[in-house]
């Protein structure tokens, strides 16, 4: 127990100081660790957005390189980096919303004439990204706890996830029903304080 105490502690001075690292553009180690720990989020955020499987990865790497050159000037105490970092996916995705719009128009134009085009309105952004975090959020959470656990804990959790009843659970994993109910409540309380643990660090 004191082994993944320590663990831990470790993993939270690690992931706080990460984003400082990040910062020294010399430091090329956290970029490379800081870029993956973030680029399948802005992936799934642009994805969301309406960007094209074909430009995906493009418009991420745009991200990415915005951010290499932004990130030195990040002020923690002006504003959450989650805050901070959405707001450069928006200004990206609008960019490139813009600029597909602005293409679209001028075909439409050669092909359709002088007729009025309809306004292109893109999707609320802010709702997504925040859609969009949380989930983020939780898949590193329960990645965290299935390697804090050891045993049937997670084949239980998950599989109370899936609508089986205690009862159920404990037929199929041969446990008794009651620790079943004791392995669902200390692998959810895991997961709220890994939760609440990374949107501390991560925002």
């Amino acid at each position: 127990m004191r082994r993944f105490a320590d663990s831990m502690a470790t993993n939270n001075q690690t992931r706080h100081s990460l984003l400082q690292r990040a910062t020294d553009l010399k430091d090329e180690d956290a970029w490379e660790q800081f870029a993956q720990q973030y680029h399948r989020f802005i992936l799934c955020v642009l994805h969301q957005l309406g960007v094209p499987r074909d430009d995906l990865e493009d418009l991420t790497q745009q991200v990415l390189i915005a951010l290499t050159r932004d990130l030195p000037r990040y002020d923690r105490d002006r504003a959450r980096f989650r805050t901070w970092l959405s707001t450069i996916i928006r200004n990206k995705a609008n960019s490139y919303f813009r600029k597909q719009y602005s293409q679209k128009r001028c075909l439409d134009a050669v092909s359709a004439g002088p007729e009025v085009q309809q306004e292109f309105k893109a999707p609320d952004i802010a709702e997504i990204i925040e859609k969009e975090w949380a989930a983020y959020i939780g898949s590193l959470a329960m990645k965290r706890v299935k390697e804090s656990f050891q045993g049937q804990a997670i084949e239980v959790f998950e599989l109370g996830l899936d609508g089986h009843s205690a009862a159920e659970i404990a037929e199929k994993t041969n446990l008794t029903v009651a620790t079943v109910y004791t392995l669902k409540k200390r692998v959810k309380k895991r997961l709220y304080l890994e939760i609440r643990n990374l949107a501390s660090e991560l925002e």
